[in-house]
């Protein structure tokens, strides 16, 4: 389940309460689960995966601590790359040197050191 969120998976908030969580968990159960209304068709199956890792990872407090921290590392990462290449055009790199350049650069330090 990589690139997804447990936050949206479950459809809650980050700020939501550790009941909050449970809440979500628990309907989400009641809706995919083959005995209470759902199909059992693969996709139903491998969200109902995706809804028990991230309950597995937001139902305790210290690994939806470590989540959090490593979100918050992943998210302003991500901000200082677009902030990168955002200000790119306000003080764009000088262009690499030429073949010539460098001919006429060792020319000049071989003849005038």
């Amino acid at each position: 389940m990589r690139g997804r969120d447990f936050y949206d998976v479950l459809g809650v908030e980050r700020s939501a309460s550790p009941q909050e969580v449970r809440a979500a968990y628990r309907r989400l159960l009641r809706e995919l689960h083959p005995d209470r209304g759902g199909h059992g068709t693969a996709a139903e199956r491998e969200r109902l995966g995706e809804i028990m890792e991230a309950y597995a990872v937001l139902g305790r407090e210290d690994r939806r601590a470590a989540y959090d921290a490593a979100l918050e590392r992943a998210e302003s990462v991500l901000w200082a790359r677009e902030l990168r290449r955002s200000s790119e055009w306000l003080a764009p790199r000088p262009a690499a040197r030429t073949d010539r350049e460098d001919d006429l650069l060792w020319f000049l330090l071989r003849w005038f050191p």
